[in-house]
């Protein structure tokens, strides 16, 4: 095959093209940190990367949400442990009111302190996570979900829903693909069919003399331990996203390690590659220069 010089400046050229673009690579892997900068640089590793890519963004919004019901769940936690309190006040002021030989001035004084406890009881019903969600206002946002109406003695009256709906419907987080957690406590079961409100104010009645106060009792003690039912669940879901986020917190330090050893560049090895393609592209310039220098005036000499 007849070489001509076209040919031989065509190949001369093209090999570095070729060298340029290796040491180019390189030094911009060097620059950027990063081994894989475009899909053709490492098509496999670039799957891979994108699927790790993805995983970590799926996780991030997972624990997000898992921080965010352990907020719900904590807050949630002690509040019904504020109201806990208040029942165990309640009780002590009604065995004392049940005492025959209590005055019965003695006794309004304990009614009007038990229902200062109704009402204390209700402001932490109506406790707001972050002004528009209501821990116990269900799917119910917005607004508080409980309304107190007064007597015409200044006594509370009567504790109710304040819309339809108000303390209902579970709030659920997804915190694994497809499965989800309810993360609020119903304050309509809790606080209404549960007992809560109604037993308090059958003890303030009760000590006013207007109700019996043993009956108001037993609902007393009923409602507590309903209470402490809904604070044992409380607290098993709690620390079970406990245990969630530090699967996550796990899983993204994995994911970031397995991310880093597909995408991060080896500086030293990245350093070595550039000095050998350094000198490989040097002694090409130097082989061309010697290749592609004789000319006519050259041969004639």
């Amino acid at each position: 095959m007849r070489i001509s010089n076209a040919t031989l400046q065509n190949n001369v050229m093209r090999n570095l093209q070729l060298s340029l673009r290796e040491l180019e690579r390189t030094q911009r892997q060097m620059a950027s940190g990063r081994a894989i900068s475009q899909p053709s640089d490492n098509p496999v590793g670039i799957a891979k990367l994108l699927g790790v890519n993805s995983v970590l963004e799926e996780s991030a919004q997972f624990q997000a949400n898992v921080r965010d019901g352990l907020g719900w769940l904590s807050l949630t936690d002690t509040m019904l442990g504020t109201v806990g309190e208040a029942f165990h006040r309640a009780r002590e002021l009604a065995l004392a009111g049940a005492n025959g030989t209590m005055p019965d001035n003695a006794r309004r004084y304990n009614a009007r302190e038990v229902d200062q406890l109704i009402r204390h009881v209700v402001a932490l019903s109506n406790t707001s996570l972050d002004g528009t969600r209501y821990l116990f206002g269900g799917t119910h946002h917005g607004a508080a979900p409980f309304t107190m109406a007064e007597g015409a003695n200044g006594l509370v009256a009567s504790v109710t829903p304040a819309a339809v709906g108000a303390g209902q419907g579970a709030v659920n987080y997804e915190i694994i693909r497809s499965i989800g957690m309810q993360i609020n406590t119903e304050g309509h079961a809790l606080f209404v069919t549960g007992g809560l409100f109604a037993s308090l104010l059958a003890v303030r009645d009760g000590l006013l003399g207007t109700g019996n106060l043993q009956t108001a009792i037993g609902e007393l003690e009923t409602a507590f331990n309903r209470l402490l039912d809904e604070r044992a669940v409380v607290g098993a879901r709690h620390n079970r996203l406990q245990m969630t986020e530090q699967r996550y917190e796990e899983q993204h330090v994995t994911l970031t390690a397995l991310k880093s050893q597909i995408e991060d560049v080896d500086m030293a090895e990245a350093i070595m590659k550039f000095n050998t393609r350094e000198h490989v592209y040097q002694a090409a310039l130097a082989a061309s220069a010697r290749v592609l220098q004789p000319t006519l005036l050259d041969y004639l000499r």
